[in-house]
């Protein structure tokens, strides 16, 4: 039996959301690059473009998961990513099962803010103090760095406890936002009005 490579944990949040579901899709952040986060014995940041590769071998979508919970079903799974300088992007497709639509909801009402990517390392690289001024109660200037440079993204997580403050949900969008469907709904207003005016005049 092989070892697996241990996977490691960012958490990242949601800002403008829909509340007129069913949800379709989510749309963020998914980790900034050159941010570094505190983890307690040292300091630690992703380098630009460390799942590009990743990214460019995997042969579908990966799912989107609630709390980093790979024992249930995910609750929707990525369509896009977008790689830019500053940050992973991505788009996921929101299953529509209860649990899905709920985490969508919870992130509307901001209760469901962040955001989180498990990965598996690769490559990294360290940055030590010199061992006489390593002291993490003294701030990340008394702490050695970790860079990580290369690794396998295995999925993306929705939580509510951030690494990355700066790493967010962008939005939520729900499926009455097709402007086809938002179209045919304003052109059912006025007829909904009249019906509504002559039922006030039966009972008035």
């Amino acid at each position: 039996m092989t070892p697996r490579t241990p996977m490691v944990i960012y958490e990242t949040t949601v800002e403008h959301v829909g509340r007129d579901g069913p949800y379709k899709e989510v749309r963020g952040r998914a980790v900034p690059y050159a941010v570094w986060t505190n983890r307690g014995w040292f300091m630690e940041s992703v380098k630009a473009g460390c799942f590009d590769k990743s990214l460019d071998e995997a042969a579908a979508g990966l799912p989107l998961h609630l709390f980093h919970d790979s024992d249930s079903f995910p609750i929707g799974v990525s369509t896009e990513w977008d790689r830019k300088r500053d940050a992973l992007y991505g788009v996921w497709k929101l299953d529509g099962s209860e649990e899905a639509q709920r985490a969508a909801q919870l992130a509307a009402d901001g209760l469901l803010r962040y955001m989180s990517v498990g990965h598996s390392p690769i490559r990294s690289e360290w940055e030590f103090v010199e061992p006489e001024k390593w002291n993490p109660d003294l701030g990340p200037e008394h702490m050695d760095k970790l860079t990580r440079v290369e690794s396998r993204l295995v999925e993306v997580s929705m939580l509510t406890v951030p690494a990355f403050a700066t790493a967010e949900v962008l939005s939520v969008a729900a499926a009455s936002r097709d402007p086809e469907l938002r179209k045919r709904r304003d052109l059912l207003r006025p007829s909904l009005r009249a019906w509504q005016d002559w039922r006030s005049g039966l009972t008035a």
